[in-house]
């Protein structure tokens, strides 16, 4: 196989050998449309044959355009053959499911199609806008195969991801990539080896915390997920406690002489209370860790707000956290996805409490309000998430939604990005002010959905 490098057309990526496998982490359909035509455009130029594959909102006809703006001439090209711009459910569904060894024989057949004629080798992109979550955990094996077996193959790949995906699916990618390409501060900058192999050391320490810790947490993908494990094992814990010790007081009253029957009776008594306590927090965990493909509904987001503070209240037990939460049982309904916002909410709960984890001269207060609004677009709500933390410089103030910008020792720079792009998925805004003593306020705007179900 050729040594030589291949120009990816990525101004900071620059030069790389064949058997490249990188991503893209994006937020908008410009963000792909800044990186891709060059990309292709360099590909083309080298006599490689490229395939790009695209999903909504990105049509088939506005990466056709954007190629044609990109590259001088498109038209002999496409004439010859050397461009093709398909769609993703076709390329990764075309069975009806991911069928990773079809996948990757289908882009082995397309090389060696492409050598016979004389390329070089193949430039392919393929995004992931389309896939579900449900179909995660089949398209991570799928990457992980096509990361193993590219070291032989004379093909230089760009995966792209949209930024609405979780923390643990940005660690899944990292782990299956090589490099990765993000915007931070307004330029694209290339995520290296340093972040891969700290997202990789985390992937290890958050298994080996879920299997000590608790099986429900597995299903909780949400930003912190360290944070939930933690908080649903507290929770198990100590219903799962007292039953063995009340189970083991009934054995030794049966057991004596004479049997103990009254007291037998009482501990089986709060053996069946603490089993329904650990049920009931069994339940809790499986409504927050409802499918995260979810079909758009009426929220109540006081209910949201009061299920993620119930989730996290050994967190804020922990670190003496006083929490300020009035909410009524009838919060303003908002249209969106209940999972998604939940996972918005909890990012700038633990937000708050990692900013104020080093204080000790004041109580550590979180105050959390939720207000009804009306602004050009319509009725609103505008909920606040106050700290009164070690705060941020003015500098970095709008930094901290960029995308692995971080300011903590092990942090990513991921959960506040995220719910930034939750929030504009839902059609509203998020963003931060300082506060005029100490910490933080993050506000979070949705619009406000009036009808009530029945």
């Amino acid at each position: 196989m050729t040594s030589a490098l291949r120009n990816t057309g990525i101004e900071p990526v620059g030069e790389m050998p064949w058997a490249t496998h990188f991503c893209q982490f994006y937020e908008t359909t410009d963000d792909l449309l800044e990186i891709l035509p060059g990309f292709f455009k360099a590909g083309l130029e080298a006599s490689e044959f490229c395939t790009w594959v695209v999903s909504e909102p990105l049509t088939e006809d506005r990466a056709w355009q954007a190629l044609n703006r990109a590259v001088p001439r498109l038209d002999r090209y496409v004439s010859d053959h050397s461009v093709e711009v398909l769609n993703a459910r076709d390329v990764y569904l075309a069975d009806g499911s991911i069928d990773r060894h079809r996948i990757i024989g289908d882009w082995n057949k397309k090389l060696q199609a492409a050598l016979s004629r004389g390329f070089h080798g193949i430039r392919a992109s393929g995004d992931i806008a389309w896939l579900k979550q449900t179909q995660w955990t089949d398209f991570m094996e799928y990457e992980a195969e096509v990361h193993r077996s590219v070291g032989a193959q004379r093909m230089l790949l760009l995966c792209t991801y949209p930024l609405t995906t979780s923390v643990a699916n940005v660690f899944d990618v990292a782990r299956t990539h090589q490099f990765a390409v993000a915007k931070r501060r307004g330029q694209w900058e290339v995520v290296e080896t340093p972040e891969l192999t700290h997202a990789k050391a985390e992937i290890v320490r958050l298994n080996r915390a879920l299997e000590q810790r608790a099986a429900l947490a597995h299903r909780v993908r949400l930003a912190t997920i360290s944070e939930v494990t933690a908080a649903l094992a507290h929770r198990m814990s100590q219903p799962l406690t007292a039953i063995m010790a009340n189970a083991a007081t009934s054995v030794q009253r049966l057991e004596g002489p004479p049997p103990g029957i009254d007291d037998a009776t009482e501990a089986m008594r709060r053996v069946i209370r603490e089993a329904k306590r650990a049920s009931a927090v069994i339940s809790h965990a499986r409504a927050l860790a409802k499918t995260l493909d979810e079909e758009k509904r009426l929220v109540d987001i006081h209910d949201v707000i009061r299920e993620v503070l119930s989730l996290l209240e050994p967190e804020l037990s922990e670190h003496d956290v006083l929490v300020e939460a009035p909410l009524s049982d009838d919060g303003p309904l908002v249209l969106g996805e209940r999972t998604k916002l939940q996972q918005a909410v909890l990012s700038l709960i633990m937000n708050a409490v990692e900013a104020m984890a080093d204080v000790t001269t004041r109580p550590r207060r979180l105050v959390i309000s939720c207000e009804r609004g009306l602004s050009e677009t319509g009725p609103d709500i505008l909920v606040a998430v106050q700290d009164n933390g070690i705060g941020t410089t003015a500098h970095d103030l709008e930094s901290l939604f960029d995308p692995f910008f971080t300011t903590k020792r092990d942090g990513l720079g991921m959960g506040l990005s995220i719910g930034r792009s939750v929030a504009q998925a839902h059609g509203g805004r998020l963003w931060a002010r300082r506060n005029v003593d100490h910490g933080l306020t993050f506000y979070l705007l949705l619009p406000e959905t009036s009808s009530r179900p029945v």
